[in-house]
């Protein structure tokens, strides 16, 4: 009877810890990530970021799906996206670029990181301030960290399979003002639709087949240029994003 007891406890305290264990799966490969980048692996570091992603996207789905939260589970995930989204990225395109301009790359990393930093602080302070009975916006104000770090990870990926294939080297030519401009996203007005929101919508038939067509066709892509694809979805997500940005602001200024 007691290792029954015994064993619905340790149940119940896993239960309410999952969340948080996802969470430190994001920290982990954020850690192993620096690791790689010291011991000049950048593209495994690169790979780790993108994984941090999946944990990221999880964290929230086990905390709704188990119905459980921890008072300082929310701080534990900003500060592992803080290491793993907004230092990593920095550090692996610093690490990548320093040899042509070293003062100049690194103090455009800086500025990703103090975005980084600058976003998640701002996101922290709103969701504590703003009314838990209100509808959640389906849009992001200003492109997520979580995105822009795996925007970052994506485009090393393709410049290490660019060079490996094709001798190529003009993407880690163009990283540092690549990531310059992901800390400005970081920080501006721009709209950014919540993926996990446009997957989970009620769709009719019609549209339910088409976008399963598209997933099926897009993953076999995936699965042939894993490099190629993951830098292109990024970078359509974002010039999207952009594009729905002026296209408001055109119409608040007619108006």
């Amino acid at each position: 009877m007691e290792d029954l007891k015994h064993s619905q406890k340790m149940i119940a305290l896993i239960k309410n810890y999952l969340p948080m264990i996802v969470s430190m799966g994001n920290l982990a490969c954020g850690f192993g990530a620096i690791v790689f980048i010291i011991n000049n692996e950048l593209t495994y570091a690169a790979w780790l970021v993108i994984l941090a992603m999946i944990f990221d996207g999880l964290d929230g789905q086990v905390a709704r799906l188990t119905k459980t939260t921890v008072a300082w589970g929310a701080q534990l995930d900003t500060l592992a996206d803080m290491i793993t989204f907004g230092f990593v990225p920095a550090f692996l395109i610093g690490k990548l670029g320093a040899h042509s301009a070293p003062v100049a790359v690194w103090f455009v990393c800086f500025f990703y990181t103090l975005s980084a930093a600058i976003r998640l602080a701002k996101f922290e302070f709103e969701s504590k301030s703003s009314n838990t009975g209100s509808k959640r916006s389906k849009y992001f104000t200003g492109l997520p960290s979580t995105l822009a770090g795996g925007t970052a990870a994506s485009l090393i990926l393709l410049d290490s399979y660019l060079k490996t294939t094709l001798g190529i080297q003009a993407v880690s030519t163009c990283l540092p003002c690549v990531i310059f401009v992901l800390g400005i996203l970081m920080l501006s007005k721009v709209p950014y639709v919540r993926i996990v929101d446009l997957v989970g919508s009620k769709r009719d038939p019609v549209s339910l087949l088409i976008t399963s067509v598209l997933f099926f066709t897009l993953l076999v892509f995936f699965i042939l240029y894993p490099s190629i694809m993951l830098a292109l979805g990024f970078s359509v997500y974002i010039l999207i994003g952009i594009g729905k940005g002026i296209f408001r602001s055109r119409a608040t200024h007619t108006i």
